[in-house]
C-alpha cells in the first residue's frame, strides 16, 4: 500500500514506555526534547489509500489454506461467531474449516467475518486453541487494568485526529485521505500489547470489541481481509465515548442486578425440595421491584399452556397473539426467561413459578388460561351483603303461596353448600264417587330455590352470574355463580327457615305421567325446609335399620353414614313417622315415574343400571404426597338419588309443558336415540356394560325453541330450571317464566332457534347454549388429572377393572370402568380382551392412560 509520512504529536505528559511502543511500532529513531511535544515522523498507511485498496482486494483471494478466520453459524438467539482455520475448499463455494475442538465445518464465504492478519499456516487444533487462550488472557487483564492500555492508545489518536481537523464534528475522526488518527489491527496491537504476532492481533481484537474501554474505537471500512494490516479502527470522539460509558455503567449494573436476580431465583429453585426452607420464604415476589413483578405476572400467561399438546398450544398461542394484553404478556415472559438464561417455553415457565411458590405443583392451568375468576371483587361481595342484610321489594310478595305447613325435605350431599331444591307431597281430597266416599291424592311438589326474588335482572350480580354462567365444581374446589354470602344463605332453602321459592305442583297419572286432567301448578312460594343427606334418606328407607328420632342408625350395616367424604347433620328429626311416610310416598313416585319413562323408551329401557358417580376430593395437606391428600370413591345410586332425580325430571318436564301450553319462549332440550337391536343387546352382559352401549345410542343433546322429544329421558319435551343458583340458564328461565306470572313483559322475549352470536346474550336458547362451555373446558379435565395423580400415588398396588365396551373401528382400544373410583378411562391393550371381562391391574400402569 502507498504509504505517507505522518506526524504524531506526542505530550510530554504521555509515558515514556508508551512513546517508545509507538516509536517501536513505526521502526523510527527518537529524539527527545523538553518540549510539550515531540514531532515523530511515522510512516503509518494513509486511511484513503487503504481503503481504496481493500475495495480491490478480493475475498476470494485472501482466504487461503492456513488462514485464520472467524465464522458465523445458527440464527436468531442461537446464532455465534467460531474461530477456525482454513483447510481446504468444499464443492465451489464453501470453505472447510476446521476449530480448536477438532470439528470441521463447511462454511460459505458470507459467513466468514474477519481474517487474523499475519496467521499463515495455521493447521492444527492446538494453535487455534492458543490463539483463543491469547484472546480470553487479554480481556482478563483488560478487566483487571480497566481498559488502561486501550484508553490510553485511544486518547493520543483522538487528540491527534482533534489537532488535524478542528472542524471535526462526526462521533469519531473523520476518514479523509490523510488517516490521520486512525490505525490498523497490527499497528493497535503493536501499541497495546506490544506485540504484533497473530495471536497479539487476534487478542488485541478481542479487547476492542469486548473489553472494558470497546466503545473508543469504530472499526471503519471493509478491511476484514487485508493481510497487511487487517481492519481500520479509529477512535470516536469523547463526547460519544461518554455517553457509550455511562451507557455501559448502567448496562454494567443492570446486568448485576440480572445476576443477583439469577442468583435468588437458582437459591429459591433449589431449596423447593427441602420442606423446612420453602421457597416462597427465599423469594418473595412482593419484595420485587414492579418490573419483576409484572415479569412474574406475565410468565403465568406463559406457563399455563404447558399441559397443552403441541398443536394445541400452537393454536392457543396463536390465539393469545391476537389479543393485545395477551400478547405483551408473551412477550414480557419469554423476554423474562431469556435475561435470566433459561429457555422460553411453557414448561420452563410452569416449572419456576412452581420453584419459587407462586404456584404448587398442582395449580390448574386451565383456570390460568381461560382467565377463571375464582373469587368476587370488592364490590359484588359488598352488594352480596347489601343484599342479604336489606333485601330489595319481592315483586311476587302479593302471589306468593304459603307452603310453610307442608314438610319440605332438602336432600343432597352433605358437603353441598347451595341448597336449591326440596320435596313436598301434598295429601288432597278427591269429589266423592256414587257411594259418597272421599278418595285422597296426592300432589308433588318440587320447591326450587328463587333467586330472582333477591337478584334483579342487569344488576351487577346479575351481570357477573352471566359472565360466570355456572358454578364449576373441581376436585379441589367450587368456583359458585354467586357469592357464597348469598348463594348458601337467603338465595338457598336454608333448613328450619322460612324461603322463598318457585314450587312446581304436579299430579301423576295411574302410569305415572303427569296427569292431564290437572295442570301443573307454578307458583312463587314460602317453604319450610329439613336438611337431609342422601345417606340419610336411604337409611330411613331401609326396611332392616332402626332409626331413632336423634337420626342416629342402629343397624351395623349402615352405620356409617354418608362414608363417601361427607358429614352427617347430627340432628334429630321433629317428626320421624311423618319424615319417614313422606319419604316412602316420594320413593313410590320416584319408581312410578321411572316405569314411564322407562315405557317411553328411555336409556333405562336398555339397562336400568346406573352407573356410579365419580367422586374426587383434593385438598392440601402438610401430611399428604407434595402437600395434597387426593380421595376418590364410586357414589352408587341408591333409593335418595332416583327420588331426587325423577322429581326433578318431572319438574322440568311439567316447566317445558307450562311453555309449551302458553307460548313462553324458553330453551327446550331435546336428543336423538339410535335403535338397538335385540341380539346386540342381549349379546352384551348386563349391568354396566349394557348401560354404556345405551349410552353410546344417544346423540348429543340438542337445544331449541321448539319443544322435541328427549330420546335418552324418555319424555317428549324438557327444558331445566331446577338449579337456578347454580346455573345462570335456569336463573334466566326463572325471570321469564315469574314475569309471564305476573304479566309483566317477558324479559327474554326472542325466540331465536340458532342462538347465533349476534343474539346469543339475549335470547333463552342463546343463554343456555353458552352456559356450560367453561365448566365442560374445567371440570372433566381436573377430574382426570386428579384421577391420574391418584392411581399414580398407588404405585404397584392393583386396581380392579371391567371390560365395558370394545371399539369396533380400532383393535385392542377398549372402555374400561374401575368400580371401586367410578372412573371410566380409554385403554390400548396388547391383547384381545373380552367385554364384561373383570381383571386386575398396576395402578401405576393405568396411571398412564387416564
Amino acid at each position: 500500500p502507498t504509504c505517507i509520512n505522518s506526524i504524531i504529536m506526542i505530550p510530554n505528559t504521555r509515558s515514556l514506555a508508551l512513546s517508545l511502543a509507538i516509536a517501536a511500532a513505526a521502526s523510527i529513531e527518537i529524539e527527545y526534547c523538553t518540549g510539550f511535544t515531540i514531532p515523530i515522523p511515522i510512516p503509518i498507511p494513509s486511511t484513503s489509500s487503504r481503503l481504496c485498496a481493500a475495495k480491490g482486494d478480493n475475498k476470494e483471494d485472501a482466504l487461503k489454506d492456513g488462514r485464520l478466520v472467524e465464522f458465523t453459524s445458527g440464527t436468531g438467539a442461537n446464532k455465534q461467531t467460531t474461530l477456525g482455520a482454513i483447510i481446504g475448499k468444499e464443492g465451489k463455494k464453501n470453505l472447510k474449516i476446521l476449530n480448536s475442538s477438532g470439528r470441521t465445518s463447511s462454511v460459505p464465504l458470507r459467513s466468514i467475518k474477519h481474517m487474523v492478519p499475519n496467521a499463515r499456516e495455521i493447521v492444527s487444533q492446538v494453535q487455534i486453541e492458543q490463539h483463543e487462550t491469547a484472546a480470553a488472557n487479554a480481556l482478563e487483564k483488560d478487566a483487571a487494568a480497566g481498559g488502561q492500555s486501550v484508553a490510553e492508545v485511544w486518547e493520543m489518536l483522538l487528540e491527534d485526529c482533534n489537532d488535524n481537523d478542528d472542524d471535526n464534528e462526526s462521533e469519531s475522526c473523520d476518514s479523509d485521505a490523510t488517516g490521520t488518527g486512525t490505525a490498523d489491527l497490527v499497528t493497535l496491537s503493536d501499541l497495546i500489547l506490544g506485540d504484533s504476532s497473530s495471536m497479539a492481533c487476534y487478542a488485541t481484537r478481542a479487547v476492542l470489541t469486548e473489553g472494558v474501554e470497546s466503545f473508543c474505537f469504530k472499526e471503519i471500512g471493509n478491511t476484514n481481509f487485508d493481510p497487511v494490516g487487517g481492519p481500520i479502527y479509529e477512535p470516536r470522539q469523547l463526547d460519544v465515548v461518554a455517553t457509550m460509558r455511562s451507557r455501559a455503567k448502567v448496562e454494567a449494573m443492570e446486568a448485576a442486578r440480572w445476576e443477583d436476580l439469577k442468583q435468588r431465583i437458582y437459591n429459591a429453585s433449589a431449596s423447593s425440595s427441602d420442606s423446612s426452607s420453602p421457597a416462597s420464604s427465599l423469594f418473595i415476589v412482593e419484595n420485587e421491584g414492579e418490573e419483576i413483578q409484572t415479569a412474574l405476572k406475565s410468565l403465568e400467561r406463559l406457563g399455563c399452556m404447558a399441559n397443552l399438546s403441541p398443536d394445541e398450544m400452537k393454536k392457543q398461542e396463536k390465539a393469545m397473539l391476537e389479543n393485545t394484553n395477551d400478547a405483551d404478556e408473551l412477550a414480557t415472559a419469554k423476554q423474562f426467561l431469556q435475561n435470566i438464561d433459561r429457555r422460553a417455553t411453557p414448561e420452563v415457565a410452569r416449572q419456576l413459578l412452581v420453584s419459587l411458590g407462586i404456584w404448587t405443583k398442582h395449580t390448574n392451568l386451565d383456570i390460568v388460561r381461560l382467565k377463571v375468576r375464582t373469587a368476587f371483587d370488592a364490590h359484588l361481595e359488598d352488594a352480596a351483603v347489601d343484599i342479604a342484610s336489606h333485601p330489595p321489594p319481592d315483586l311476587d310478595e302479593g302471589s306468593r303461596l304459603d307452603l310453610t305447613h307442608l314438610p319440605a325435605f332438602a336432600i343432597d350431599e352433605a358437603s353441598t353448600k347451595e341448597i336449591d331444591d326440596a320435596l313436598s307431597v301434598e295429601m288432597l281430597d278427591t269429589a266423592t264417587d256414587g257411594s259418597g266416599s272421599i278418595h285422597k291424592r296426592q300432589r308433588l311438589w318440587i320447591h326450587i330455590a328463587d333467586p330472582t326474588r333477591y337478584i334483579e335482572l342487569g344488576s351487577p350480580l346479575g351481570k357477573e352470574a352471566q359472565r360466570r354462567a355456572t358454578s364449576i365444581y373441581l376436585p379441589t374446589e367450587t368456583i359458585p355463580m354467586f357469592p357464597m354470602t348469598l348463594a348458601a344463605g337467603p338465595l338457598s332453602l336454608r333448613p328450619g327457615e322460612v324461603s322463598c321459592a318457585l314450587s312446581v305442583g304436579i299430579m301423576l297419572d295411574d302410569a305415572g305421567g303427569i296427569d292431564e286432567d290437572t295442570a301443573p301448578i307454578i307458583t312463587p312460594s314460602y317453604v319450610r325446609t329439613t336438611r337431609l343427606t342422601y345417606d340419610e334418606v336411604d337409611l330411613l328407607l331401609d326396611p332392616f335399620a332402626m332409626v331413632d328420632n336423634d337420626n342416629e342408625s342402629k343397624s351395623d350395616s349402615n352405620s356409617d353414614s354418608d362414608s363417601g367424604g361427607g358429614e352427617s347433620n347430627n340432628r334429630p328429626i321433629e317428626d320421624m313417622e311423618t319424615t319417614v311416610e313422606c319419604l316412602r310416598q316420594l320413593q313410590y313416585a320416584s319408581e312410578q315415574r321411572l316405569r314411564w319413562r322407562i315405557d317411553g323408551g328411555s336409556l333405562e329401557s336398555i339397562s336400568p343400571y346406573e352407573l356410579p358417580d365419580l367422586t374426587i376430593k383434593a385438598r392440601p395437606s402438610p401430611d399428604g404426597i407434595d402437600g395434597w391428600e387426593v380421595d376418590i370413591y364410586a357414589k352408587e345410586r341408591c333409593a335418595a338419588n332416583r327420588i331426587v332425580t325423577e322429581l326433578m325430571l318431572a319438574a322440568n318436564e311439567a316447566v317445558a309443558l307450562y311453555g309449551d301450553t302458553h307460548g313462553v319462549p324458553m330453551p327446550f332440550r331435546s336428543q336423538g336415540m339410535d335403535t338397538l337391536s335385540d341380539d346386540e343387546i342381549e349379546m352384551t352382559p348386563e349391568g354396566p356394560c349394557r348401560s354404556w352401549i345405551a349410552i353410546l345410542s344417544t346423540s348429543p343433546s340438542q337445544i331449541s325453541s321448539t319443544p322435541l322429544p328427549h330420546a335418552g329421558l324418555g319424555l317428549d319435551m324438557y327444558a331445566q330450571v331446577t338449579s337456578p343458583v347454580r346455573r345462570y340458564a335456569d336463573l334466566a328461565l326463572h325471570f321469564q317464566i315469574k314475569s309471564h306470572l305476573r304479566g309483566d313483559p317477558l324479559p327474554f322475549p326472542g325466540n331465536d332457534n340458532n342462538g347465533d352470536a349476534n343474539s346469543a346474550g339475549e335470547t333463552m336458547v342463546g343463554i343456555a347454549k353458552n352456559a356450560g362451555t367453561i365448566s365442560r373446558q374445567l371440570e372433566r379435565p381436573a377430574n382426570d388429572y386428579w384421577l391420574k395423580e391418584f392411581l399414580r400415588r398407588r404405585g404397584t398396588q392393583t386396581t380392579k377393572v371391567l371390560v365395558l365396551h370394545s371399539d369396533r373401528w380400532k383393535d385392542n382400544v377398549y372402555k374400561l370402568l374401575l368400580p371401586e373410583l367410578g372412573a371410566i378411562c380409554t385403554y390400548r391393550s396388547t391383547k384381545s380382551l373380552v367385554v364384561g371381562e373383570q381383571l386386575e391391574m398396576q395402578s401405576v400402569h393405568l396411571s398412564e392412560v387416564v
